[in-house]
């Protein structure tokens, strides 16, 4: 168990309450993920992927245990300490992508930086940077609905990436890809 981990989580515990009824999601969980590691969560449906998924990026808190991530303790954060951690240190891509009809890709990779305060030629050069990065240089003034599913999903990955966060998180990543 490295104590330089990114990600720590130590008798991680999510539980609902059905009714009168505890449904445990997830019980005991231990895991140590390291800067630069790649980890892939698998199993069947109900399996608690998903909610361990929102348990790391910041979306839900654990019912019992520990969750730290880039050396702060983020299992016990209030709602507004959480969405400040989000929006630094956390990168989503989520399966239907969330992108703004009404923007460009490139205004879409942008829109993170707007929240940290840079200015619009910082935004524009980040974001083409990494548009470049993941080979749509040429589709940067395109709207969604002018891309194909993939083209889609790496505008996603690009405005994940823009921030350079220290957790990415990427929802069925091979559900849209171009051959």
């Amino acid at each position: 168990m490295e104590s330089n981990a990114v990600i720590s989580l130590r008798g991680i515990t999510r539980d609902f309450q059905l009714g009168a009824q505890t449904v445990y999601v997830l019980k005991g969980i231990d895991l140590d993920i390291q800067k630069g590691e790649y980890v892939a969560l698998m199993g069947p449906s109900g399996s608690g992927k998903s909610t361990l998924m929102n348990l790391l990026g910041c979306l839900d808190t654990p019912t019992a245990g520990s969750y730290t991530l880039a050396g702060r303790d983020v299992s016990r954060m209030d709602d507004n300490d959480l969405a400040a951690v989000r929006n630094k240190e956390i990168g989503f891509v989520f399966q239907t992508f969330n992108l703004i009809p009404r923007q460009t890709a490139l205004q879409n990779v942008a829109l993170p930086l707007v929240y940290a305060g840079k200015s619009k030629e910082e935004r524009t050069l980040r974001a083409e940077e990494v548009l470049g990065q993941v080979g749509l240089d040429d589709r940067m003034d395109h709207h969604p609905n002018q891309l194909s599913g993939g083209q889609r999903q790496r505008v996603a990955l690009a405005r994940a990436l823009v921030r350079q966060p220290a957790l990415l998180i990427l929802d069925d990543t091979t559900s849209a890809l171009d051959p």
